[in-house]
């Protein structure tokens, strides 16, 4: 009986640990991203791409339990494997999980911006507009020479708030630090200038994307600017 005893407050112990653990792990050694003030999360489950598929659905927990396995083992870099476990999450529509796994790679390699990029992409499927802008501008802060982000960022902008244009100019000026005039940036800021009613400038931006692309097919473009000439 005591050496049950003694087993039994031994599991207890070990329990105690493990528990102690994973709160330091979740709760205190991996802050979290801010949900920007603005926004309100009324639900953080959503339809995800597997949503529905009971096959694809079991797929991605099995890679999820797979992941898990891998962490900590030292195989592989545990800020691939939460980046994965964080996609598998958003596949199956579980934003809440989703976003601790970005999180735990945000908080392992704080110099790279996959995490904040996928932590955006989550919070624009969550409704989370604010946040997913916050998230954008942390990758690009991030990493500021990855042009991927600045893209991404500038499309998702130009979409999600096209008529704050002190925001949007931030990022342009983002850009444009790091990569003087280039074609896809440019182009993005056409297409809003356009949609902005902002004729001539949206030319401007065409005409010198144009510029920037020797040797490539042009003729959309030519489309573009007899469209929007005919608009002024």
């Amino acid at each position: 009986m005591d050496m049950s005893r003694t087993q039994w407050a031994t599991g207890l112990v070990a329990l105690v640990v493990a528990a102690g653990l994973w709160y330091y792990v979740e709760k205190v050694h991996v802050p979290a991203f801010p949900i920007n003030a603005a926004d309100t999360i009324p639900s953080w489950n959503f339809k995800g791409a597997y949503s529905g598929n009971d096959a694809l659905m079991s797929h991605a927990n099995a890679d999820i339990a797979k992941l898990q396995g891998l962490l900590g083992k030292g195989e592989y870099d545990d800020y691939d494997l939460s980046i994965g476990i964080g996609n598998d999450d958003t596949l199956l529509g579980d934003g809440r999980r989703a976003y601790q796994s970005y999180n735990r790679a945000a908080h392992i390699h704080q110099n790279k911006g996959l995490a904040y990029a996928n932590l955006a992409h989550l919070m624009d499927e969550l409704g989370a507009y604010h946040t997913a802008a916050d998230a954008y501008a942390k990758a690009v802060a991030t990493e500021p020479r990855q042009l991927e982000y600045h893209l991404e960022r500038l499309t998702y902008l130009t979409r999600q708030f096209p008529s704050d244009n002190a925001l949007i100019l931030a990022a342009l000026t983002d850009a444009a630090k790091e990569f003087g005039d280039t074609a896809p940036v440019l182009a993005i800021e056409a297409e809003w200038l356009a949609g902005q009613g902002r004729f001539a400038d949206a030319i401007k931006a065409w005409q010198a994307v144009k510029m920037l692309s020797p040797g490539k097919d042009v003729s959309a473009i030519d489309v573009e600017i007899v469209r929007l000439k005919a608009k002024q």
